[in-house]
């Protein structure tokens, strides 16, 4: 059995190929936050493995954009 993420690190949902932050384990799942924001899921500890740095990389510029669109309304 591999060790639970570290609360915040970028993590990838290999069942479902989603990408977010680990918030924390409830019932033994894993509770994961989208990078974007709005509803948070489940997944088993097993599906759930650190991002790449390239999907990291990917995931924080996609997420700065969105911030970026939403504080200039378009």
């Amino acid at each position: 059995m591999q060790p639970l993420p570290e609360v915040g690190e970028l993590v990838r949902d290999t069942a479902t190929g989603r990408v977010g932050f680990y918030v924390r384990s409830v019932s033994g799942r894993c509770l994961i936050r989208a990078v974007h924001g709005g509803a948070e899921w489940e997944a088993e500890p097993a599906d759930v493995q650190l991002a790449t740095p390239l999907r990291e990389l990917r995931a924080r510029a996609a997420e700065i954009n969105a911030r970026s669109r939403r504080a200039f309304g378009t």
